[in-house]
């Protein structure tokens, strides 16, 4: 027992003897404390530096304006819908992106279509629109002719036969047989196609 506490005791008279000592080097070397305090304003500055801290905010709002980019995906598609002045009504083109365009951001995609104006800009859908003169040249009258419905395409006010079709209007409600003898107007081709598409 005693042993042990005249080992702790001598223990603690070294680290004693080592920590005066170092602080009498120290204060006996001026240069030393020079050095040490300098290390120490200097890395004080780094931390409040005004210059640094501009440059760390430029490096996070670059990485964030990078990280928020969208780019076009190889799946995108593309909806290029077109307003006719003439007839008011719009018409929708629909088709996979050209090979050209994946990876471009909006302002390229912009660039290289410079007469449209881009409503909606996601990495898998992009949909461009433009304002157009004249009419769309879909109008359409579907009318009742011996019992079938017959799509009629309508310019300049005159009816062509279009598309005779294979529904028939035998056993049709009677207020649709009314509007197909009357003839029923459809506007674009989607929605000629839902049309006929609901009645066979």
């Amino acid at each position: 027992m005693n042993k042990i506490i005249m080992i702790l005791t001598v223990i603690l008279v070294i680290l004693c003897a080592v920590i005066i000592g170092m602080e009498v080097y120290l204060n006996s070397n001026p240069k030393v404390a020079e050095i040490e305090n300098s290390n120490n304003v200097a890395l004080s500055e780094k931390v409040t530096d005004e210059c640094t801290e501009e440059w760390n905010a430029i490096q996070t709002n670059t990485l964030e304006a990078n990280s928020s980019e969208i780019r076009l995906s190889p799946n995108c598609s593309i909806t290029f819908k077109k307003h006719y002045t003439g007839c008011n009504h719009t018409t929708n083109e629909y088709t996979n992106i050209p090979e050209e365009l994946v990876n471009m951001d909006e302002q390229s995609v912009q660039e290289r279509y410079p007469d449209w104006d881009i409503t909606e800009f996601q990495s898998n859908e992009v949909i461009m629109e433009k304002d157009l003169e004249g009419e769309c040249g879909e109008h359409y009258v579907l009318r009742d002719i011996d019992n079938t419905i017959i799509v009629f395409k309508v310019e300049n006010g005159v009816e062509q036969e279009y598309e005779k079709t294979s529904i028939s209007t035998e056993y049709l409600p009677e207020t649709d047989k009314i509007s197909f003898r009357d003839g029923l107007e459809v506007n674009g081709k989607e929605n000629l196609s839902q049309v006929l598409e609901d009645y066979e």
